[in-house]
C-alpha cells in the first residue's frame, strides 16, 4: 500500500511538472489542437492521482489505528 501511495505521489510530481510546461506553451501556441489535448490529459491525470493519494492515506491512517 504505501509503494501504491508512493506511486500515487510521484505521478502527480510528474504530471504537475508537465502541467507547468504545457501551461506556458498554451500563449504561443505552435502545435495547437494537440497541446490541449496534452493538458487535458495531464489535468485528468493528476486530478486521478491526487484523488487516489488521498484514498490511500486516509486507508492508510485507519490501518495504523487498529
Amino acid at each position: 500500500m504505501n509503494k501504491v501511495l508512493a506511486y500515487s505521489i510521484s505521478g502527480m510530481g510528474l504530471t504537475g511538472a508537465v502541467l507547468i510546461i504545457s501551461v506556458a506553451l498554451l500563449f504561443n501556441n505552435p502545435i495547437g489542437n494537440v497541446l490541449m489535448i496534452v493538458t487535458a490529459g495531464s489535468v485528468t491525470a493528476f486530478v486521478i492521482f491526487a484523488i487516489s493519494a488521498l484514498v490511500l492515506r486516509r486507508r492508510l491512517d485507519e490501518q495504523q489505528r487498529r
